[in-house]
């Protein structure tokens, strides 16, 4: 790992086959404490590889049991790249990386077989840069596919898949060079970190080292990193007032919305719920809830179509309805201290409908689940 500097920079590049014009027309479905896209990042413990500075993929997992719908158009989902925030110990070398997704293993985890690999586009470089310091790209790293990679998510084992960077080995990092990802540290990775990750004790690592030849595991940390998609974001947050580990006010929408602790020995989380959409920035924004994850139901609705899939039933429980601003609406659900203990142990799951009533064009978002 290594700790943020002040004197990094910020630089926005499309890369690799998605035009900055495109690049405006997909959302980064990104697990992290914050919104990379619309909020200023205060979270960040380090920047990290999966493996230190062997060879290995970083791997962000969209796990069935935490979401799901995530790019659905119609039962196929279309995922058109990765994103990610490369960290760069040296901008004036030009860092090499491959961007992946993969199947999972049938007893979990991912698939490191060839036949495990949906797509791979290799050999891919951050941009020149004639500055001989320490910096930021930010990447959005396409798979030059009009359509998008499409897959059916029902066919896939346990209905999970990973989305990834491949770092080669570097023994240059981080003494003198080489590629590292923005990470979160959750409470459990027992590093020095004073920001990041605040889920309850006991929940599971987020994200995996997918490892060649030797066995891969799971890491204790969230990236700046996941799929492209054109289907709106849903993400829960959790709101512990006794934590500073955010670096701002706000909610944390990574591990602390989908495990927040309701115990009150001593936190008493408050949960809201965060959509996000490039796509229609303004559209009008529909908030149904459920007890657990139902069946996949697809039916038309409103006044225009309706893309993908509910989540939540039939007939969800109804909870807000507003209009996005600047492509975001948050939806307070319960402040810190009203959650009643008597949900531990119970999940609930949101999803909502993000509805361009400028073209009568509506979306459902992914769904989320949150485990009290």
């Amino acid at each position: 790992m290594q700790p943020l500097k002040p004197s990094i920079t910020l630089t926005l590049v499309a890369a690799s086959a998605l035009s900055a014009a495109a690049s405006a027309q997909v959302n980064p479905f990104v697990f992290y404490p914050q919104d990379p896209e619309r909020q200023t990042v205060t979270c960040t413990s380090f920047v990290g590889r999966p493996d230190g500075n062997l060879a290995a993929e970083a791997l962000m997992e969209v796990n069935r049991d935490y979401f799901r719908g995530v790019g659905d158009s119609n039962g196929i989902v279309r995922v058109f790249g990765v994103y990610h925030w490369l960290a760069d110990e040296l901008l004036s070398t030009s860092e090499t990386y491959d961007i992946v997704l993969r199947d999972v293993l049938p007893g979990g985890g991912p698939d490191m077989s060839p036949v495990g690999e949906i797509v791979r586009i290799q050999n891919l470089s951050s941009p020149p840069s004639t500055a001989n310091q320490r910096g930021t790209w930010i990447l959005y790293d396409g798979f030059g596919l009009g359509g998008g990679v499409l897959f059916n998510f029902n066919q896939l084992p346990s209905n999970t898949f990973y989305a990834g960077v491949d770092l080669a080995a570097n023994p240059a990092w981080p003494a003198t060079d080489g590629h590292s990802l923005f990470r979160a540290d959750l409470l459990s990775a027992n590093t020095s970190a004073t920001l990041g990750e605040n889920e309850r004790l006991g929940a599971p690592n987020p994200t995996w080292a997918g490892k060649q030849g030797v066995p891969s595991f799971t890491t204790p940390w969230t990236y700046i990193l996941g799929p492209l998609v054109t289907s709106p974001n849903l993400h829960v947050g959790g709101i512990d007032p006794l934590s500073s580990r955010l670096g701002a006010n706000g909610a944390n929408i990574g591990m602390n919305g989908l495990f927040p602790d309701v115990s009150g020995n001593p936190r008493s989380d408050g949960i809201m719920v965060r959509v996000t959409d490039t796509l229609a920035p303004g559209g009008l924004c529909f908030l149904g809830a459920s007890l657990g994850f139902r069946p996949p139901v697809f039916h038309f609705g409103l006044t225009g179509i309706l893309i993908g899939h509910s989540h939540i039933g039939t007939v969800p429980i109804p909870m807000e309805v507003g209009r996005l601003q600047a492509g975001v609406y948050e939806f307070g659900i319960a402040t810190p201290g009203t959650v009643p203990t008597f949900m531990i142990g119970q999940n609930l799951v949101f999803q909502a409908i993000v509805w361009d009533d400028t073209i009568t064009l509506a979306e459902w978002t992914n769904a989320q689940a949150v485990y009290f």
